[in-house]
């Protein structure tokens, strides 16, 4: 089987293609923490009333770094004045939105891709109907924890599939076959398709589109900032992560091989650099998170620290979507700040949630496309991009599930 390049770091630490290239390391030391409780049983429902967040010395630590990060990315390629972004004369909002998909849209006539019947589903596959989720948080034991592990690993394994696939003259549609495609052939069933309606089996997110953009005919085109969030539901558990790329002509576009590529103008190789920078945003932003995750943290950390790296780096974190519990139900609590808040919420082992920050190149505001009810972009037209994990709560910190499958085991 050929090997797909990743674009996370096969042990799991996301790749940071800057100067410093240091892992964020905040997991051990001195952690406000919110209020310890003892619960016993399953389900755990405690919300600690800490006053305490993110310590100020371990944010403003957080924010240097990614400071230290941004400017050193901005000397190695000369990138001045981020601020002012490009907008790519392909971004979707301009785009039209064909009469008979928005026609198919609101009347529901829509025709998914066929699964074969053999293949387990989730409750709302044949209706759309979502079943209401529990208001409490699970406390996931080991059976649980290790069917998780497998939906997750294979989301990741068909998300690199979906990175590595991408390419100019490909449609998000032909994209969306292949997703599709990856994931039934392992026996699991696309978690997005026909999810409260929706009508494909992955979301595909190109430039101004910041989630849950719907695959189409338009062509992707070089330079395009595409995230695609790959989600499956595998032998009765959903798994569920993102990435966003550059898109090339053959392939995703890689820093490491800018020497070979032959821009078209000083304002294509900006927005190349720019969308890149951009994307190290979204993975450090990810991985500062994660590092503030153990039993007796707070939720609130999460946000606190994607905040500092996106505050450092001059974007905005998406404040209206949100990661999530994640298991037998696709959505359920915890639901998890991207930005600074009070959710106090007390993190226990064996909790299992999604952490999917989503930045912007300068204001967070979204509205969401009036043509199909689902696609939301930003109000402004600047570029977004996204990362998404799921993490397991362990005692010592948090187990990133969304790994690929190891080389021996393919």
């Amino acid at each position: 089987m050929k090997l797909q390049a990743s674009i996370f770091s096969n042990s799991g630490r996301l790749l940071c293609r800057s100067l410093s290239d240091r892992p964020f390391t905040f997991l051990a030391g001195n952690r406000s923490k919110c209020k310890r409780r003892d619960i016993a049983g399953q389900l755990s429902n405690a919300r600690g009333k800490s006053t305490f967040t993110l310590a100020d010395t371990q944010a403003d630590e957080i924010y240097d770094q990614a400071q230290a990060n941004a400017a050193s990315f901005d000397k190695k390629y000369n990138l001045k004045d981020h601020a002012k972004f490009t907008v790519p004369n392909s971004v979707r909002t301009l785009a039209i939105v064909t009469a008979s998909l928005e026609e198919a849209m609101k009347n529901g006539s829509y025709e998914l891709k066929s699964v074969p019947n053999h293949i387990p589903r989730p409750p709302y596959a044949r209706t759309g109907a979502v079943p209401q989720p529990p208001h409490h948080n699970i406390i996931n034991g080991e059976y649980s924890l290790n069917s998780l592990r497998n939906s997750a690993r294979l989301a990741r394994d068909v998300l690199d599939i979906a990175c590595n696939s991408a390419k100019a003259g490909m449609t998000t549609n032909e994209l969306d076959q292949i997703v599709h495609d990856a994931i039934i052939s392992k026996g699991a069933y696309p978690s997005p398709l026909n999810y409260a309606g929706f009508p494909k089996s992955v979301c595909s997110s190109i430039n101004e589109v910041i989630c849950h953009g719907i695959p189409d005919e338009r062509p992707m085109k070089r330079g395009d900032l595409a995230s695609f969030d790959v989600s499956c539901f595998l032998d009765g558990f959903h798994g569920d992560n993102c990435g966003s790329i550059i898109v090339g002509d053959e392939t995703m576009f890689d820093l490491e091989t800018i020497d070979e590529i032959e821009f078209l103008s000083a304002k294509e190789e900006h927005l190349f650099i720019s969308g890149q920078r951009l994307i190290q945003a979204a993975q450090e932003a990810l991985d500062a998170a994660i590092a503030t995750c153990k039993d007796g943290s707070c939720l609130s950390d999460i946000g606190g620290a994607i905040s500092s790296v996106s505050d450092a780096y001059g974007y905005s974190s998406v404040e209206k979507y949100r990661g999530h519990g994640v298991g037998e139900h696709f959505h359920c609590p915890p639901f998890v700040k991207h930005f600074r808040n009070d959710d106090y919420l007390e993190l226990k082992e064996g909790m299992v949630f999604t952490i999917e920050p989503m930045l912007t190149e300068a204001r967070q505001d979204c509205f969401e496309w009036d043509s199909d009810g689902w696609t939301v972009a930003t109000k402004d037209g600047g570029r977004s991009a996204q990362f998404e994990h799921m993490v397991a709560i362990t005692k010592d910190g948090a187990e990133i599930l969304t790994l690929p499958t190891p080389v021996d085991e393919m």
